[in-house]
């Protein structure tokens, strides 16, 4: 006997889908928002690193730019494009062409006693309308650095972003990498493991629950059918029974018949010798 799930069922199996929709859409949702943060972070800092072992002597870029942190307060100054120590500036690698087009505000990254050195240009000075060199100064400085030759000059502060220093130098120690890069990815793994842990169980809670509802409808089914079995059987005991007490009764009536006497027909005398014999007479006498 085949028992169709019933409409309670096929509802409970309905929200559980829907629930385990929704948690398969929010985990690829973590996923994808973890992959747009840390794989640009992961490819830049490898880039960078790589790119600082080959030739220690430029600054490592990405796509031109290079990130790099401020580690005094030279820059502490009033100006709008000012910046304190511990910010991260981005400084766009120039050419020959481009640092022909330097002016006096610029704030310019050179590069003096093996440091790298960002300040801001006061003077620009040519020979024969060509810039050969640069006089920087810091903005929170009295003095100027003197005249800073062309070939020094690496690049142009572009942009800076206050407190970004120290967080991007640490991205790029193996401690940094473990931190900001593998223990998201473990707490997604961790989280993961654990929604599709407690998805099975409510799947087999689920299953323990359905397939006990099944054999409880089964063992019903099987009590009404043995009730059922139970009362024809009763009814045919009965029917039985009552055939049996009517044959009793019949054979009571006709057994009453045969042990009855006879009467006698209608008219005939009483002492008359029954009909069909000769009344003999004494003999006379002589």
């Amino acid at each position: 006997m085949k028992l169709m799930p019933r409409r309670g069922e096929m509802q409970e199996e309905a929200k559980e889908k829907k629930k385990r929709t929704k948690g398969d859409i929010a985990s690829l949702v973590i996923l994808i928002v973890l992959a747009v943060i840390l794989v640009p972070i992961f490819a830049i800092n490898l880039t960078l690193v790589i790119k600082g072992s080959i030739d220690p002597d430029v600054p490592p870029d990405v796509f031109g730019v290079a990130p790099m942190a401020v580690t005094t307060g030279s820059m502490d100054g009033d100006e709008a494009d000012s910046f304190a120590e511990g910010a991260l500036i981005f400084v766009r690698i120039l050419d020959e062409e481009e640092k022909q087009a330097l002016q006096e505000g610029d704030i310019v990254t050179f590069r003096t006693n093996g440091a790298y050195v960002t300040h801001r240009i006061v003077t620009v000075n040519t020979v024969d309308g060509a810039v050969v060199s640069v006089t920087t100064k810091g903005d929170a400085n009295s003095a100027n650095d003197g005249a800073i030759l062309l070939e020094n000059v690496v690049g142009l502060c572009t942009g800076s972003v206050a407190g970004m220093g120290d967080f991007a130098m640490f991205l790029q120690t193996p401690v940094g990498i473990v931190v900001v890069i593998g223990i998201p990815v473990l707490l997604y793994i961790a989280y993961d493991v654990t929604r599709i842990t407690l998805i099975n169980r409510r799947i087999k809670a689920a299953e323990a629950a359905k397939q006990a509802e099944k054999e409880s409808e089964k063992d019903e089914e099987i009590r009404r059918l043995r009730e059922l079995l139970a009362e024809k059987d009763g009814e045919a005991e009965q029917a039985e029974g009552e055939k049996s007490a009517e044959r009793s009764s019949d054979s009571g009536e006709e057994a009453a018949e045969e042990g009855a006497p006879q009467r006698a027909p209608q008219g005939a005398a009483e002492g008359d010798p029954p009909e069909g014999t000769e009344e003999s007479a004494p003999p006379a006498e002589k």
